[in-house]
C-alpha cells in the first residue's frame, strides 16, 4: 500500500526530481497546487510537463521559481510571463503525436496524479481526466497521488494502487470550467453549423463556448454520437433532448471539462473515457462513418489557411487535436471537417483576412474542408484558388467584403 503523503514528503520528492509529469484538464489537483505554492523553492531545477488547457488550467508552474520550467503543446495568456522569460517550452505537437511521444520516449522522475480512491480491486480511476495520463504515468519512476472523493469513478483507464508510492486522501473541488457569457454571433454560427449535421452523425467538437452553442442547437437531431477529446456541459442539453444514440458506446471522450453539475450528472456515466492514443488514433478515426469534426479558429485567410493559435504575431494557444480530427473527417465516409468562427472579433476586427501573417499555420489550405460563419457555410475542398477566395469573401462580414475582394485582386497578380 502507498505510504501516507505529507507536504514535507511531497517537497522532498520535488527536490530529487528533474522531469515531472503534472496532468492538466480536471486531472490537475488543487491540493498539490497548494503544496507547490507553499514550497516554491523545492521546484528549482524541475521541468514540468503537462497538457494544460488555455483558459482552464491557469496555474503557471514555471512561475514557482526562476529555475523551474514547464513544457507543453499550448501557450496561454496566463503563462505569458514565463513564456517571455524563457521558462516555458512550447512544443508544437498535435495531440496524437504528443501521446505517442509520452508512450515511447518520455521519461519522468515523478508523476503527480489526482485519482478517485481505489475500489475493492485496488483500481484507482482516472475519472474525468483520461487523456494523456495513461501514457505518462508508466514512464515515471515514482507516482504520488491525491485521492479525491469528488473525482467520479468512471469505467475508463485506472492506475493500480500497487504502482503508487505515496498518497493522501482529501476532499477537494475539481477544476471547473467557468460559465461563458452569451454570444449572439457565436450562436448564429452554431445555427449555421447545425444545418450541416445529419441524424446519425458522429461529432467531435473542440474547446470553448462553440461546443455548448452547437450542441444546444442540435436538440432536434436523433441518433447522434460523440467521439471527442473532451465533453462539456453541452452534453447535458444533448442528453436531455434525446438526441443521443441509445448505444452504451454513444459517447467517447478523453476528458470532461465543465461544472460540478456535469461531474455529478448521470449523463457523465454514459461517457466511455479513453486515452488520446485511442480517441485521436488515425486508424480509429478512419473507421467512424459520418464523422463531423467541428472546431473554432481565430482567423482564416482567402487561401483557406487556418490560424487557431496566434493573435497577430503572438503565440496564444496550440493546435491541440485540431489536425488529427479535421484530417480524419475529410477522409471519413460522409464526413465533414468544419472550421467555425464569427466573421468579426468582439472588437470588430475581421476574422476572414486576405492572408495570414508570416509564421506557422494550424491547418494548411489543402487540409481545410468547410468554413462557417454566421453569414453562411462554404465547402473549399474541391475549389480552385479563385473560387475559394470568392466563397470565403461571401461569408465574411458584409462591411469587409469589398476590401477582401480588392485584396484578393492584388494578391492574385503576384501568384
Amino acid at each position: 500500500m502507498p505510504v501516507q503523503l505529507t507536504p514535507d514528503l511531497f517537497a522532498d520528492a520535488l527536490r530529487g526530481a528533474q522531469e515531472i509529469y503534472a496532468p492538466g484538464a480536471a486531472g490537475h489537483s488543487l491540493l498539490f497546487e497548494r503544496w507547490l505554492r507553499q514550497s516554491p523553492e523545492a521546484t528549482a531545477g524541475c521541468r514540468f510537463f503537462g497538457v494544460h488547457l488555455p483558459g482552464f488550467n491557469r496555474f503557471d508552474l514555471a512561475a514557482l521559481h526562476a529555475q523551474a520550467r514547464f513544457a507543453g503543446p499550448f501557450v496561454s495568456a496566463d503563462w505569458q510571463a514565463s513564456w517571455r522569460a524563457g521558462r516555458f517550452e512550447h512544443r508544437p505537437q498535435g495531440y496524437y503525436r504528443c501521446a505517442r511521444w509520452l508512450t515511447e520516449d518520455a521519461r519522468f522522475d515523478l508523476a503527480l496524479l489526482q485519482l478517485a480512491p481505489p475500489d475493492r480491486d485496488g483500481r484507482c480511476s482516472l475519472g474525468v481526466a483520461c487523456d494523456f495520463t495513461p501514457a505518462a504515468w508508466p514512464r515515471a519512476r515514482r507516482v504520488l497521488v491525491h485521492f479525491n472523493p469528488r473525482m467520479p469513478r468512471t469505467g475508463g483507464p485506472f492506475v493500480p494502487v500497487s504502482a503508487i508510492e505515496a498518497a493522501i486522501e482529501e476532499d477537494m473541488p475539481l477544476l471547473e470550467a467557468l460559465a461563458m457569457p452569451e454570444d449572439a454571433a457565436l450562436d448564429a454560427v452554431a445555427a449555421q453549423v447545425s444545418a450541416l449535421v445529419p441524424d446519425g452523425a458522429t461529432l467531435q467538437l473542440g474547446l470553448g463556448r462553440l461546443q455548448a452553442s452547437v450542441l444546444g442547437a442540435l436538440g432536434e437531431r436523433r441518433g447522434l454520437r460523440l467521439h471527442a477529446g473532451m465533453v462539456s456541459d453541452g452534453l447535458l442539453a444533448l442528453a436531455a433532448a434525446g438526441a443521443l444514440d441509445d448505444g452504451d458506446d454513444a459517447v467517447l471522450a478523453g476528458v470532461a471539462l465543465g461544472s460540478a453539475a456535469l461531474y455529478a450528472s448521470p449523463a457523465l456515466m454514459r461517457v466511455c473515457f479513453a486515452p488520446v492514443t485511442h480517441t485521436h488514433d488515425p486508424r480509429v478515426l478512419a473507421s467512424l462513418p459520418r464523422l463531423h469534426a467541428i472546431n473554432s479558429a481565430l482567423s482564416v485567410d482567402l487561401f483557406g489557411q487556418v490560424n487557431g493559435e496566434r493573435l497577430g504575431q503572438r503565440q496564444a494557444s496550440g493546435a491541440g487535436g485540431l489536425p488529427d480530427f479535421l484530417q480524419a473527417a475529410v477522409r471519413a465516409r460522409d464526413g465533414r471537417g468544419i472550421i467555425a468562427l464569427p466573421a468579426r472579433t468582439g472588437r470588430g476586427e475581421p476574422r476572414i483576412v486576405p492572408v495570414l501573417p508570416p509564421g506557422p499555420v494550424s491547418l494548411a489550405r489543402g487540409e481545410v474542408d468547410t468554413v462557417v460563419t454566421e453569414f453562411g457555410a462554404v465547402r473549399l475542398r474541391d475549389l480552385d484558388v479563385d473560387s475559394r477566395a470568392r466563397a470565403l469573401t461571401a461569408i465574411a462580414h458584409p462591411d469587409d467584403r469589398e476590401a477582401l475582394a480588392r485584396a484578393w485582386h492584388a494578391l492574385r497578380r503576384d501568384l
